[in-house]
């Protein structure tokens, strides 16, 4: 039992956690279980072997590129057995060699050099990282987890690449586009015996172009007197349609289906509830859809129910009370999907929605969805979004990427948060606002349909071209990466609540005075407002509260500083997350660089502090304030790094920031777009006016010794134990003046040329530093007043991480990203100087 208490943890509710295999059991019998078992001694022995593996071997860099591995091996095989060599398949710049056993491995690291057909070889040992627990195997045809889609972004050449793979990575296949057209061909069939010529129109996300994994199958049920022309259901043409539904879904079986109406009609529209079930790709089940005879016997008891359902559902149908003809309809139609339709349950019907619908869930095929009798509206809203992705191929990886960066940011969803419905619209108006416009906007699309194209549902005009191929294509030539960053830095800007985004003439209308009168009756205004491309009344952001206004601008602000940096523009050589991986992992967006944490070589931790602590202050000319601090236990999240004072000083001070700005709302008052970040911007404006001499110093200081002052518990914990422990975190308070990271290699050189006698690594480093800063001092002259700081960020890190996490707290010009990307490569080179690990470049 010790050799495994260490993969134990204690709950904080009880029960134990084993962190190896990642598993939960209530209590020690089930733990004891569990590490006696099979899934438990098989990882043991993966990792033990992984280990082995890892002394053994060796980190070889310094060769040609494309060396042949052959080589490598034929060169190792004089010091002992090579087990394996492992090239670097993205660049071919490093190789892992693995030799038979240590003594072959210690005799490699014995030599002093290395040399390859004239170049010299660097070898050194295999860093050991700590073991990770395999991911399952996906089932085949299941979409990928998160896990594996940044995995096969990292492997695009470019940001664009990216992009346009997200869409291949998330859309549905074909099957599963077939697998609902056969699900709408079952309803079609089931009621069109109870409404003759009635017709199952799919729109939504399955339709209009932005479908993804687990997306609702939303559906209107259309009796008749629809404007415009018709396309009956197409009837299967198979001998019969249960024969299809009964077995289980098979690619040849659904190639050989005949189309659905979901591929054969386009009107079809996203509801304001258009959100996906899931992240960034949910498993959609693969079963069979189900026939009568394949489903579970029903009794004679429930045959009877349902038929005693249907009655009553009729008689309702046929009264015009109280209840009235459409609620009557929808607990008509409720009753035809519980009685009527194979594998249907969970049917609930929900008269108080916007527009009203039926909910329900198919068991066999896993998909949920809605069916409306009122919303023949939003079959055009559909189809315009189809003509914008025909229009133009760079919209549908421009919509799906900024789906799932604002996903990650927490910008979607239900309550007071955008829909995806809505954050479609604003990336269309958006590509209407460029220069020149990448798409029309609906007035001009207007004026150029054709008398077929003419028509008017619920009053409102929804006449549009319905090819695109009678549009003349747009003459913007801005590549995806341009405009995803363009789309930042222009929501970031925008006067959201004193204007009114209208989709329909591709500009920003003044509402600050309100809506015009006699114009848009019913439209509600609010802190952001975007106007329905059709119906002109409806603001389909109303429900945005100011604060998740504001959140979406700071988000967008600090993704437009990112989209600056060479970290976003060029792939990494070193295996690093780069371009979009960064903005789709969830995170807040203030942490937007720090999902990308800045390895450390291992030492002592209190050698690695003081190394990071000359780095910061000699080699890059910060002024550094140190705060060390024990993390407070309680939960697995209790014990996150908060270098910002403790996470429960930080998380009231938001609360109490973001109760203040409720209340200013409740009153007509509308605070700045930046109001989250206010307990940050407020420290760091109470730091630099402390370091440039304000007047009101003494004061700013207690406020920062308040903000960083620890919790009571957190002083109990340091007064009871001395030392780094492992539950200690060090923080760096850094205030940097300079650019220091640009044009770094070339004084170097130009140092190296000059200097007489040997240098240490950290004296070579800060003359280098010392040198930029003469030379931007010399450029910029004299300023009048005090001098003020580029960026204040801290940097953190604790005995039982090998990371340094970076935090941003003051970068006003944004150069935060580009020092982070700097810092990636230049800290840890420079740590190792320092600790003795290495000499040179």
């Amino acid at each position: 039992m010790a050799a495994t208490e260490p993969d134990v943890e204690a709950l904080p509710r009880g029960g134990f956690r084993c962190c190896l295999c990642r598993v939960n059991t209530a209590n020690r019998p089930s733990l004891d279980a569990h590490l006696a078992g099979k899934k438990h001694r098989r990882l043991e022995e993966l990792r033990a072997a992984r280990r082995a593996q890892g002394l053994r071997s060796v980190f070889v860099s310094g060769f040609p590129r494309g060396v042949d591995p052959a080589q490598l091996s034929e060169y190792f095989q004089a010091f002992g057995p090579v087990a394996s060599i492992v090239m670097d398949k993205d660049k071919g710049v490093f190789a892992i060699v693995e030799m038979g056993d240590t003594g072959a491995r210690d005799a490699v690291l014995s030599q002093p050099q290395h040399a390859l057909s004239g170049h010299r070889l660097r070898v050194r040992p295999r860093q050991q990282k700590e073991f990770q627990t395999p991911a399952p195997k996906s089932s085949k045809g299941a979409p990928p987890d998160d896990q594996q889609l940044m995995r096969e972004l990292a492997e695009a050449p470019d940001v664009e690449a990216q992009m346009v793979q997200l869409v291949g990575l998330r859309e549905l296949s074909e099957a599963e586009r077939q697998l609902r057209g056969l699900v709408v061909t079952l309803l079609q069939e089931v009621f069109t015996e109870f409404f003759p010529g009635c017709v199952i129109r799919p729109f939504g996300s399955s339709t209009n172009g932005f479908d993804v994994h687990g997306c609702d199958l939303d559906l209107f049920l259309d009796l008749g007197d629809l404007d415009g022309p018709q396309q009956d259901p197409k009837a299967p043409a198979s001998p019969a349609l249960d024969s299809a539904l009964a077995s289980p879904l098979d690619p040849q079986a659904l190639a050989s289906t005949p189309a659905s109406p979901v591929d054969s009609q386009a009107p079809a529209s996203p509801q304001d509830s258009e959100t996906p079930t899931s992240s960034l790709a949910p498993p959609t089940p693969d079963s069979a859809l189900a026939s009568p005879q394949s489903l579970p016997p029903v009794s004679p008891i429930q045959e009877e129910v349902g038929e005693r359902d249907l009655g009553k559902a009729w008689e309702l149908g046929a009264l015009k009370g109280k209840q009235g003809e459409g609620e009557a309809m929808l607990e008509l139609v409720g009753s035809v999907l519980r009685g009527c339709v194979p594998g249907v349950h969970s049917v609930w019907a929900v008269p108080s929605a916007r527009r009203p619908v039926v909910k329900f869930c198919h068991r066999p095929s896993g998909l949920h969805g809605d069916i409306s009798l009122s919303n023949r509206l939003a079959l055009y809203n559909s189809r315009f979004l189809n003509l914008c992705c025909a229009l133009d191929r760079r919209v549908r990886p421009l919509v799906y990427t900024l789906r799932c960066w604002a996903q990650g940011r927490g910008l979607t969803g239900s309550g007071p948060l955008l829909s995806n419905y809505a954050l479609t619209l604003l990336v269309i108006y958006f590509l209407q606002t460029r220069d020149p416009p990448v798409l029309p906007s609906l007035t001009k699309l207007t004026q150029m349909a054709g008398e077929e194209d003419r028509v008017e549902v619920d009053g409102w005009d929804c006449s549009f071209p319905q090819e695109a191929s009678r549009l003349e294509p747009s003459t913007n030539t801005e590549p995806l990466a341009t405009l995803l960053a363009q789309f930042f830095s222009c929501v970031s800007s925008w006067e959201l609540r004193g204007s009114l985004l209208s989709l329909r003439e591709g500009q920003p209308l003044p509402v600050a005075e309100g809506p015009p009168p006699g114009l848009w009756g019913g439209l509600r205004l609010g802190p952001l407002n975007l106007q329905d491309p059709f119906d002109l009344s409806h603001n389909v952001a109303a429900n945005v509260t100011g604060r998740v206004a504001g959140r979406l601008q700071n988000s967008c602000r600090e993704s437009a500083n990112y989209c600056r940096s060479l970290q976003f523009q060029r792939r990494s050589p070193r295996g690093r997350d780069w371009g979009l991986l960064p903005l789709l992992q969830p995170s807040s967006a203030n942490s937007l660089l720090s999902v990308t944490p800045i390895p450390l070589p291992p030492a002592p931790f209190t050698q690695l502090c003081a190394a990071v602590t000359q780095v910061l202050e000699e080699a890059l000319g910060c002024q550094v304030e140190q705060n060390s601090k024990r993390r407070r236990p309680g939960g697995e999240g209790g014990g996150a790094e908060c270098p910002q004072g403790g996470p429960s000083k930080r998380l009231r001070l938001e609360r109490e920031e973001g109760q203040k700005e409720e209340r200013q709302a409740a009153e007509g008052h509308q605070g700045e777009a930046g109001v989250e970040e206010m307990p940050l911007e407020a420290k760091e404006e109470a730091k630099g006016r402390a370091a440039t001499g304000d007047p009101g110093q003494q004061v700013v200081e207690r406020e920062i010794k308040q903000l960083e002052s620890p919790g009571p518990e957190e002083v109990e914990a340091a007064q009871g134990e001395k030392g780094a422990g492992p539950g200690m975190t060090q923080t760096w308070l850094c205030t940097l003046w300079h650019r220091v990271w640009l044009g770094r290699r070339r004084v170097r050189r130009q140092l190296q040329q000059q200097a007489r006698g040997e240098m240490s690594w950290l004296q070579a480093e800060a003359r280098v530093t010392q040198e930029l800063i003469a030379q931007e001092s010399k450029k910029q002259g004299a300023e009048p007043g005090p001098p003020r700081p580029l960026l204040t960020f801290t940097a953190s890190t604790s005995p039982t991480s090998q990371f340094l996490t970076l935090t941003q707290l003051h970068d006003p010009q944004g150069l935060f990203s580009d020092l982070h990307h700097f810092l990636h490569g230049f800290l840890p080179r420079t740590v190792r100087g320092i600790l003795g690990c290495e000499k040179g470049d």
